[in-house]
């Protein structure tokens, strides 16, 4: 049997298809990756002058090597759709770190194409809450296998603005604390 791989990495054994693994998440009150405390201390210098541009503020060399952890995400409304809320997000870009999590690239997909209906309430609210406060949203996400710790990340996810400067998005950024690597 042939496995798909994507640079030597086995898709079907991605933390997100095992499903023996089991995922926790929870918000925290702040950041304590001492990266994740730069990246808000970043975006919250830039807040002053009108907010995190893209092409601007993000990416800079600073934050290069977790471009592959980095995903951005757009609301989108959708109106009238009975299996989601009133909106949805658009996954705009996806590092090769989260393909690598889900087993696919999850780039120009929907959220609640990537996220399952369990997950994906929870996960919108999150968004939401960054929007609609203007304020980053710190969370820990955790993968258990028999009860113990493999992999552990802060999630920072911030208010940004695309080139344009009228265009609201999301920038969400992994900061790995433990990385147990499952494949």
């Amino acid at each position: 049997m042939i496995e798909t791989q994507a640079l030597g990495f086995a898709l079907s054994r991605s933390p997100q298809r095992q499903l023996h693994l089991t995922h926790r998440r929870r918000a925290l009150a702040q950041a304590s990756h001492p990266e994740a405390q730069a990246l808000i201390a970043a975006w919250s210098a830039s807040a002053r002058d009108g907010g995190m541009v893209l092409g601007t503020h993000f990416p800079a060399r600073r934050w290069a090597k977790w471009l592959p952890h980095t995903v951005l995400l757009q609301r989108l409304r959708r109106d009238g759709a009975r299996e989601h809320p009133r909106c949805d997000y658009r996954v705009r870009l996806a590092g090769f770190g989260l393909f690598c999590f889900h087993g696919f690239d999850p780039t120009g997909r929907l959220l609640s194409e990537v996220h399952g209906p369990s997950e994906y309430p929870s996960r919108a609210a999150e968004l939401d809450a960054v929007l609609g406060a203007n304020r980053p949203h710190i969370a820990q996400r955790s993968v258990h296998l028999d009860g113990e710790t493999v992999m552990a990340r802060e999630v920072v996810s911030l208010p940004v603005l695309a080139a344009d400067t009228r265009t609201r998005l999301v920038l969400a950024v992994s900061f790995w604390t433990e990385r147990g690597w499952l494949n």
